[in-house]
């Protein structure tokens, strides 16, 4: 997870999936997005999906910063399966989940979604640094 409208280095490229060009923030994430264009029961993704402000409100702020609910935030992936049902993927490496910084992120995430109605499937996806 990522704030949303920073600039960046952006990653683009063309996802068949999806059937357009799709664009990610790390080269972890771009290969996570690999992998799950040959995944059979994912029918489509979102990359960098700017999560709604009016909904913070709704998440338990113990032990997340304030200054994190002034942020607008980005989850990196939404997943679209066959069986209709949707799942949030954020991408993280081992180096930065020894951060307090990125286990806020990825807890404002999860809590985040967890009051969603249509989504009850969250993971973090840990990749290598550079794979």
């Amino acid at each position: 997870m990522d704030k949303a409208g920073v600039k960046r280095r952006d990653i683009s490229f063309r996802s068949d999936k999806n059937k357009k060009v799709v664009c990610v923030h790390s080269r972890e994430a771009r290969e996570y997005a690999r992998i799950l264009e040959q995944e059979p029961e994912v029918v489509s993704y979102e990359t960098c999906q700017a999560l709604d402000m009016e909904r913070y409100q709704f998440i338990n702020p113990v032990d997340i910063r304030k200054d994190y609910f002034d942020v607008e935030w980005a989850t990196d992936f939404v997943l679209h399966f066959e069986d209709g049902s949707i799942g949030i993927r954020e991408v993280a490496t081992e180096a930065t989940l020894a951060k307090r910084a990125t286990i806020e992120k990825l807890e404002f995430s999860r809590r985040y979604w967890s009051v969603s109605e249509s989504v009850r499937d969250w993971k973090i996806i840990i990749m290598e640094k550079g794979e």
